[in-house]
């Protein structure tokens, strides 16, 4: 796939994130899970071994980040001989910001200590990248500061109870994920993650709706603009993308507009018109049900998040 639309596809993934645990894991136990939803690990300090369905076990350090796929069950565990089977459904509690805390140490300090954030199953924007992850990837980003800086501000998020936390940890999370796509296409070019996105003619209909998103695309235009039947572009897009054509546009215009909501003071019926949509009330709607929030709340909380995040590089300072 050629470089300028892999460069379109992270540009306009959009994470949520739904749930934020940080795991407390002592030698001998097996801390067994999995979610409906995408999820990923930062390893904090000791080794995270990690069994997901019946493949081999990953094993990796400090500042590595595993993503998951959606449904697969879990194993985590801090050595690779445990006995103990503890579930993460009984060791959970709210924080202040309405996330999660999972403790599989008692209360004390684990051998393993990592982080766990859920992406929102119904986020708009992930644009195949995510969706495409049928097994686990993880690559080690020890060596990114911006990756720690980001972890810390996530957790000192999740212990606060500040405004826009939602949206500032979703913020970071989508950074380091960036961070973590670009490493694993830096070093496997040619990464499953693609799949049938290395098809030129899929490229082409992909690059067509996200350079005008706007459009009055159709599943038939598409096909046309890939030089494809229509039935079998249909199949192609939906085994190699895990969404639909229309659906695919639908998110690329939603995603448009969630840009246009941050960058801009335009009023919302203007966004939804430049977008695609005819009506304000059908565009609120399909916000809505994208983003958990109305376009005007939206804007509201990221807004707020953006605030906060300047607060936290300022803090930061350089490594």
């Amino acid at each position: 796939m050629p470089d300028v639309i892999l460069d379109q596809l992270l540009g306009t993934m959009n994470v949520a994130v739904e749930a934020f645990a940080i795991c407390e894991v002592r030698r001998g136990l097996r801390l067994i899970g999995g979610a409906s939803a995408i999820e990923v690990h930062y390893v904090l300090s000791g080794t995270l071994f990690l069994t997901v369905a019946d493949r081999p076990t990953i094993c990796c350090g400090p500042g590595s980040i595993v993503i998951v796929p959606a449904g697969l069950r879990q194993v985590i565990a801090a050595d690779d001989a445990p006995g103990v089977d503890v579930h993460a459904a009984d060791n959970c509690a709210p924080t202040r910001s309405g996330m999660l805390l999972f403790d599989a140490a008692d209360g004390g300090p684990g051998d393993l200590r990592l982080v766990c954030g859920v992406i929102a199953a119904n986020i708009s924007g992930s644009f195949g990248l995510l969706d495409a992850i049928k097994q686990p990837l993880v690559e080690d980003l020890s060596d990114v500061a911006m990756v720690r800086h980001s972890f810390a501000a996530m957790l000192d998020e999740v212990g606060g109870d500040g405004l826009g936390t939602r949206a500032l940890t979703s913020a970071l999370m989508k950074a380091c994920l960036i961070v973590l796509l670009r490493r694993h296409f830096a070093r496997d070019e040619r990464s499953s993650v693609l799949g049938g996105l290395r098809d030129p003619r899929l490229g082409k209909a992909v690059s067509t709706v996200l350079d005008r998103p706007a459009a009055a695309h159709s599943v038939a235009s598409l096909a046309r603009a890939a030089g494809m039947s229509r039935s079998a572009f249909a199949r192609e897009f939906a085994n190699h993308l895990a969404t639909s054509p229309m659906a695919f546009v639908a998110r690329t215009r939603l995603h448009h507009a969630a840009e246009l909501l941050t960058a801009t003071r335009l009023p919302v019926k203007v966004i939804a018109a430049s977008v695609g949509f005819a009506s304000r009330s059908h565009f609120s709607r399909a916000f809505s049900a994208a983003y958990g929030a109305d376009p005007s709340g939206f804007r509201k909380e990221a807004e707020q998040g953006e605030r906060s995040a300047n607060a936290t590089r300022d803090v930061a300072g350089p490594d």
